[in-house]
């Protein structure tokens, strides 16, 4: 049996692949969310709206899913194991929805296994959460302007867009970025590609490093890329998650690069 349990302040993500022997159970490297578990928790701080009457009730605890992630990414057989309420239950089965995930493997194939998730709910957090979030709620929930198919596009009519255009997304990106010093000191350069979604509410799910550089660079990539909030893209005239990529370039000049000593200018 391999069991992973991961518990972070508002949300509990545990694999177990125990009991499905039919499926991919002695797999190699069991499936995950796109990013991990740092994505994981960071999705569900980010997207998490608490049904206003259990929050009032102070009514919490754990909602589970069990089902198959299958080889092409795909989710199949989907079910729910450990219920609360009916707002709760729906709750955690919309935040489940924003999630992507990369398949187990065997070797270097990939396979489909079953997975579990599930999502603890902590009413006493909630309002400490939201200060630290700085909102209640996303007003777009309530509108009719917004795809409800939960589909993410790659090509819609309309990409998000930073609120001050590209050449000030790039000013910003210049102006935030801090070379990691290992990069420094290893000569590290380079370009990091990150892939996301961008939410109707102009934030981001699914952060993945699709092209890495190292020597801390990625992190420092993504530190940046959680920073920034985008104009929302459409699709047929309404609010849509839509995928997009960004490159963030490591550039040393001769002020940061290693020297004999070893020390940096």
């Amino acid at each position: 049996m391999k069991k992973i349990n991961v518990i972070a302040a508002l949300c509990v993500l545990f694999v177990s692949v125990s009991g499905f022997a039919q499926i991919g159970y002695n797999v190699d490297v069991l499936p995950t969310n796109i990013g991990g578990k740092a994505e994981f928790k960071r999705i569900f701080d980010q997207e998490l709206m608490y049904p206003e009457n259990e929050l009032k009730n102070k009514v919490g605890g754990k909602v589970s899913f069990d089902m198959v992630v299958n080889k092409d990414s795909t989710i199949s057989d989907f079910r729910m194991g450990q219920h609360l309420t009916p707002a709760l239950d729906s709750e955690a089965i919309r935040l489940f929805k924003l999630y992507q995930w990369v398949p187990a493997l065997k070797g270097t194939q990939r396979v489909s296994t079953f997975y579990s998730v599930s999502f603890e709910f902590f009413p006493d957090k909630y309002a400490k959460l939201c200060k630290t979030r700085g909102y209640k709620t996303h007003d777009y929930l309530n509108t009719v302007k917004v795809d409800s198919s939960g589909k993410v596009y790659k090509m819609p009519e309309q990409y998000p867009m930073y609120p001050k255009g590209n050449y000030a997304l790039q000013d910003f990106i210049k102006a935030t970025l801090e070379y990691p010093r290992q990069a420094q000191v290893a000569n590290i350069q380079g370009k990091v590609v990150l892939r996301f979604v961008v939410e109707p509410s102009g934030l981001m799910t699914n952060i993945a490093v699709v092209n890495s550089v190292g020597g801390g660079c990625d992190q420092e990539a993504i530190r940046i890329l959680e920073m920034i909030k985008w104009y929302p893209g459409k699709m047929n005239n309404k609010w849509a998650r839509v995928e997009m990529t960004l490159p963030f370039y490591f550039i040393l000049n001769e002020d940061f690069k290693d020297n004999s000593s070893g020390e940096q200018k």
